[in-house]
């Protein structure tokens, strides 16, 4: 006994001598770090003041816990003892995830954008000087040189050689080109045909043929599908409605789509749609569950109602931890000879598949298997399949689904990233939230997800960004999370009228202001980290945007002008990407929406405003709102236009004022 608790000690503490200065962290993807012989450090005071002490390069490298391509670069690099000599013996290594700090991933992003000239990824790899100016920027950067890009070893031996002062110098000029990028472009007035012009941009990069936006790699881009939907219900407009519609369907019968246990991954690597990148991300799904909902609310297609109730299912079984929601689940997992493998769960080899069904009694198997996509010759490397909706064949399919989901349950499922981040839970709350038109059970949950979020996230009057469940969250929100919050609450609200929600979605609008906005501008963070909003969508709708949404809606509520003025002077001074390109942000472009056509909000008494249905309406942004009369009044930003016993009359006037539009 006394010799196992002295092997255990030895164990622990020569665990500590091989661990690096990550060990202490919270984040799952520095955890996955911790033993490598790099000496990584993370983001902070301490890396940056050994960094100027002993006048080393910094070498950063940013990344998340559910990365393909991290894992394939840490397996090559970051646990190789070469590399780690290198980067020891002459840089200050610090690792970051961009899930913890978006704001400075976003940072160090534009910086790759300039000195690449076209757009980057993860894991991010970026050289700093001693004092933080940047002299190199890659992505992935395999060990070794080889087909006309250098390797790391290449490139680490190279930079460390060279004259500090000119590096220095060259880094300074990265620098400069990015603050010129911030300066503020002459603004102009929006178009007024910016509807027309929005969907005609989205004809012109529309694939046809396969549906969806770009050719590959394809992402499902839920915020110009949902803006689409808005623009068919203001204009009418076939175009925008066949767009958005056609892609959710394509979506939907693709390999994108999980189609044997539900759920949305991140991205598609071909432009059919058929073979995915295995991540599934609680963003891409929350998205997608609240475009699928308001496209079923428009069409009653069942397909599209089978889609959110399926990913609701998947997403909860695997994500919901104690009424909250982790993060993301990977790419890879172990394949049966204890390999990390992409997709590996998910996938199908044929012969396999076929003798299991065959033990299993089952009938028509070929036909059912090709309905599938899972065919002799696979689709993916020729070896495997991933399921994807190949023919109409007439299968039993819930039978098959059910036999081909225990096939699955052989393998081990992928690793999940268990933290929890605000924004992305606000995300899929609200989702659910919008969803319960299928299932109230739906409004319930989500009801004690937000409850449970706050309480885990909003604590002594602070809000936070993400945590681990059962750790004490430090890092103070972001624009982001404030920003998403504040929809949710807002969208909590409309479906119970309970004001608890409404204080709390007032009181977040007022923090936001006074943390992110500063001198007219706004700031992804309040944490010294300067990394100024933009509006552009990237991963998942984008958060400035979504806000000024938000602060409209305050405004209107609230009859407070000045408000209304500061989003109206923020989104001017994007107005010339915005009049140019308005496709390219279409969360944006809802901003001008609601400027266009103002919110209106009906108010009255509790009982009188759940009597009534406002998807009956023919206005595009109409909301609810107690009042203390028990008549109907329908009220926009500065006055009520509208007032009677009976909705149908408020109902006539709100029409009018679009049709007057």
């Amino acid at each position: 006994m006394i010799l196992k608790y002295i092997i255990l000690v030895i164990l622990f503490y020569t665990s500590l001598l091989s661990s690096n200065h990550l060990v202490d962290e919270t984040s799952p993807y520095l955890l996955q770090h911790k033993d490598n012989p790099v000496d990584w450090y993370p983001w902070g005071h301490d890396a940056f003041v050994k960094a100027k002490d002993e006048n080393k390069f910094i070498f950063l490298s940013i990344g998340y816990s559910t990365c393909h391509w991290c894992h394939v670069m840490a397996e090559e690099s970051f646990e190789d003892k070469q590399v780690a000599k290198l980067l020891n013996d002459s840089y200050i290594s610090i690792k970051v995830d961009r899930e913890q700090y978006p704001h400075i991933d976003k940072y160090y992003q534009k910086i790759y954008h300039i000195l690449n000239k076209k757009g980057g990824g993860w894991p991010l790899t970026i050289i700093l000087t001693s004092d933080m100016k940047p002299i190199y920027a890659g992505t992935y950067v395999p060990k070794y040189s080889g087909y006309g890009s250098l390797g790391l070893v290449k490139i680490l031996n190279n930079l460390k050689n060279k004259d500090k002062k000119k590096l220095n110098k060259f880094g300074q000029s990265i620098l400069n080109i990015l603050e010129q990028n911030k300066e503020v472009i002459n603004s102009q007035n929006i178009d007024k045909d910016i509807e027309e012009k929005t969907i005609k941009q989205f004809i012109n990069y529309y694939d046809f043929k396969y549906k969806g936006f770009s050719k590959h790699p394809k992402f499902p881009h839920a915020s110009s599908i949902d803006i689409l939907l808005d623009l068919y219900k203001i204009t009418n407009n076939s175009n925008a409605f066949n767009m958005a519609i056609d892609s959710l369907k394509s979506m939907a019968k693709g390999g994108i789509y999980d189609q044997i246990s539900g759920g949305f991954y991140r991205y598609s690597v071909d432009e059919k749609w058929q073979i995915p990148h295995f991540e599934k991300m609680l963003y891409t799904n929350a998205e997608l569950i609240e475009v699928y909902t308001k496209a079923y609310k428009l069409t009653k297609n069942s397909l599209f109602k089978n889609i959110v109730i399926e990913t609701i299912q998947e997403i909860d079984k695997r994500f919901l931890q104690n009424g909250v929601y982790k993060s993301a689940s990977n790419a890879d997992s172990k394949n049966f000879h204890g390999e990390n493998e992409e997709g590996f769960y998910f996938i199908y080899d044929y012969d396999s598949i076929y003798e299991y069904l065959q033990n299993k009694k089952v009938k028509n198997i070929k036909n059912s298997l090709h309905h599938f996509g899972i065919m002799e010759d696979g689709n993916i490397d020729g070896d495997y399949c991933n399921p994807y909706i190949a023919d109409n064949t007439k299968i039993n399919i819930s039978k098959i689904k059910e036999y081909l989901a225990k096939y699955r349950e052989k393998k081990e499922y992928p690793f999940i990233d268990n933290k929890i981040n605000t924004a992305w839970n606000a995300l899929y709350i609200e989702a659910k939230l919008k969803a319960s038109t299928f299932d109230k059970r739906y409004l319930d949950e989500a009801l004690k997800s937000l409850d449970s979020l706050l309480k885990m996230m909003y604590i002594d009057g602070v809000l936070y960004h993400q945590s681990i469940y059962r750790k004490i969250p430090t890092q103070q929100a972001l624009l982001e999370d404030y920003s998403f919050l504040i929809s949710t609450l807002f969208q909590a609200y409309q479906l119970t009228l309970d004001e608890k929600y409404f204080k709390l979605f007032d009181k977040f609008v007022e923090e936001s202001i006074n943390k992110f906005y500063k001198n007219g501008k706004w700031l992804d963070s309040n944490d010294g980290f300067i990394s100024y909003a933009s509006l552009d969508d990237n991963a998942y709708k984008n958060a400035l945007a979504n806000l000024f949404n938000n602060l409209i809606l305050y405004s209107t509520v609230n009859a407070d002008i000045k408000i209304l003025d500061i989003v109206k002077k923020s989104i001017k001074s994007f107005s010339v990407e915005l009049n140019k390109y308005p496709s390219y942000y279409p969360t944006a472009l809802k901003t001008l929406l609601l400027d266009k056509y103002p919110p209106i909000f009906i108010k009255s008494i509790k009982n009188n405003l759940n009597s009534i249905d406002l998807a009956t309406i023919k206005y595009p942004y109409i909301y609810k709102k107690v009042y203390d009369t028990n008549n109907y009044l329908g009220c926009a930003s500065n006055s009520c236009f509208s007032y009677s016993k009976d909705f149908s009359d408020i109902k006539s006037d709100i029409e009018l004022k679009l049709i007057v539009k």
